[in-house]
């Protein structure tokens, strides 16, 4: 059985030779919008490669190199080349706004930059004196015979340069080294430059392997690459630790549910991370699919589901991968071992959902600032209600705790960050004597879970004194089949202290209309629709923490690349 390589020194360059060591001819990398594969060896030596054509063409130590585009096997090579000649890795949102992104580059001061074509054609098209990239290279694959473009130089020109270097190898790298700025992704509309070092990320790399090693098969494990590489999360659970551990990553083609279930059955995938609202899609398109079924199959369906029901009841709670073996093949989910959630707190209902149906998903929590992952679910024993337990080598405590044993949480532990870029203020502001202060409120119950129980800016004060978080109620909302999406927030009430709990509804026309065929509603009629689903939630809730008010948008909510909801840009009635 293959253990993981021992590692003397936590950089990335070693994490990569090490696997290409021991992983050898073992497949790393694949992509189906283009098919293409390499293995381990094959990854370490064309990295090494690119390395020294980097340095060739200039790179030193230190200086930051920009990666702006969609996640492919090219985006991987290219973080890992930067990081083996010594540069600092800048990824970049695609989902930015041109105005963003240039800004960005703006910013971050990059000599080198590699981006896909269409990002390309934004920095080409900015105004003279814009501070461009002295060397801006295109992740297009080779297969794709991109048109060459003035001033771009492809990663086959890197090669080149690579095969003729001369003089000195590579530089040595330390694991203080600065291996990456990750520009956060603005949910208070300030973006700030996380600064992590090597050691930083290949610490969270060993303490994640660490705490599911029993569950992860060394050299087997098949991950599906679905969140944009970009985002902390994936970089490191999605990109970095199946390196480690000899996993074979596939890039999705695409988000969309069709494809997404293509290609975890073409790929055979046994893990993939994901955000909620990515989850919260997959099962509620799981129970529409058999809602649509022949009256046999639906009815067989409900039957088993209620079996389920009662052997939880009953303490048996694995039935569902018996009786429900057969479904996930059909759906395209035969091979997967668990679904890890990250980004945003996981509805319970969607995890209870999962484990009915026979799959395991596990809730885990983490910051940009901790490079990201603090804490997991155990996957002998999940308790999704809860963001599961601080890693290996982490410390928890709750500052300021009140009668509840409510406070913020504050984490210690190798992966926290060194610091905000340019702004010792702000650094000073989250991280004292080494605890990284997360904003979160939250408890750690008797068994060492850690609960969060919403954002400290976010928190509701009504005029009694009680403590409303908005994130519980809006799982509640989001739960109910006629809204897609909402945002709780607090109205101050005139001429008294205290607020209002009111929110802002985005009402779910596909499923509306799903259940008036034929017929499209007038506005008063989906207002009393959502007026129904608001009343249900109230019923649920302590009286305190029901919605006084609400008010209907037509458009999405603002959100980051994971899913978290833009609160500062919305305009709140």
């Amino acid at each position: 059985m293959l253990k993981a390589p021992a590692l003397a020194r936590n950089t990335i360059p070693e994490l990569l030779m090490q696997a290409g060591a021991a992983y050898g001819d073992r497949p790393a990398h694949s992509a189906l919008d283009i098919p293409r594969s390499v293995t381990f060896r094959e990854l370490a030596d064309d990295v090494k490669l690119l390395a020294r054509g980097l340095v060739a063409l200039g790179l030193r130590p230190g200086d930051r190199v920009v990666i702006l585009g969609k996640n492919s096997p090219e985006w991987g090579r290219a973080y890992l080349a930067v990081s083996m000649a010594g540069g600092v890795n800048v990824p970049v949102d695609s989902l930015l706004s041109e105005n963003e992104i240039r800004q960005l580059f703006a910013g971050a001061g990059a000599r080198f930059a590699f981006a896909d074509p269409r990002f390309i054609d934004i920095l080409q098209d900015c105004p003279r004196g814009f501070p461009l990239p002295d060397f801006m290279f295109s992740l297009v694959p080779a297969a794709a015979r991109e048109q060459a473009r003035e001033g771009v130089m492809s990663v086959d020109d890197i090669r080149a340069a690579g095969e003729g270097a001369a003089g000195p190898g590579l530089p040595h790298v330390e694991s203080s080294d600065l291996a990456a700025i990750i520009f956060t992704s603005g949910t208070t509309g300030s973006p700030k430059g996380v600064m992590l070092t090597h050691s930083n990320l290949v610490s969270d790399v060993l303490a994640c392997e660490r705490a599911i090693a029993g569950y992860l098969a060394i050299g087997e494990e098949r991950f599906l690459s679905v969140l944009p590489m970009n985002h902390t999360f994936e970089c490191t659970a999605g990109f970095l630790l199946p390196i480690y551990t000899g996993a074979h990553v596939t890039y999705a083609r695409s988000l969309r549910s069709k494809y997404l279930m293509e290609d975890i059955r073409s790929s055979g995938t046994t893990i993939m991370l994901g955000v909620p609202l990515l989850f919260q899609k997959m099962v509620e398109g799981i129970f529409r699919a058999v809602e649509k079924a022949p009256p046999v199959r639906r009815h067989a369906f409900r039957a088993m589901m209620k079996l389920v029901r009662l052997g939880e009841k009953a303490g048996k709670k694995d039935l569902g991968k018996v009786l429900f073996r057969s479904l996930r093949g059909k759906a395209g989910l035969g091979s997967i071992k668990f679904f890890i959630s990250g980004g945003a707190a996981l509805p319970l209902f969607v995890s209870r959902d999962f484990n009915r149906l026979g799959m395991l998903i596990l809730q885990g929590y983490g910051l940009t600032e901790a490079s990201p992952v603090l804490t997991i679910n155990p996957p002998d024993a999940p308790r999704n209600e809860t963001i599961g337990k601080p890693l290996p080598g982490v410390q928890v405590k709750v500052l300021q705790p009140d009668s509840q044993g409510i406070g913020e949480l504050c984490f210690r532990g190798p992966m926290v960050m060194k610091g905000y870029l340019n702004d010792q203020e702000a650094t000073g502001q989250v991280i004292d004597d080494g605890w990284l202060a997360t904003g979160d409120l939250g408890f750690v119950d008797e068994d060492g879970y850690v609960h969060v129980c919403g954002r400290s800016k976010n928190l509701i004060v009504t005029a009694a004194g009680k403590n409303v978080y908005p994130e519980e109620i809006e799982a509640e909302l989001n739960r109910r089949p006629f809204i897609l999406e909402s945002m709780i927030y607090g109205r101050p009430r005139s001429g008294t202290a205290g607020e209002d709990v009111c929110a802002v509804i985005v009402p779910d026309y596909e499923v509306i209309g799903e259940y008036y065929p034929g017929r499209t509603l007038a506005e008063s009629e989906v207002e009393e629709l959502i007026s129904q689903e608001v009343k249900t939630v109230n019923n649920t809730i302590a009286s305190y923490k029901r919605i006084k008010e609400f008010h209907l948008i037509n458009e999405e909510l603002p959100k980051t690349s994971t899913r978290k909801i833009k609160r500062h840009l919305i305009k709140a009635p």
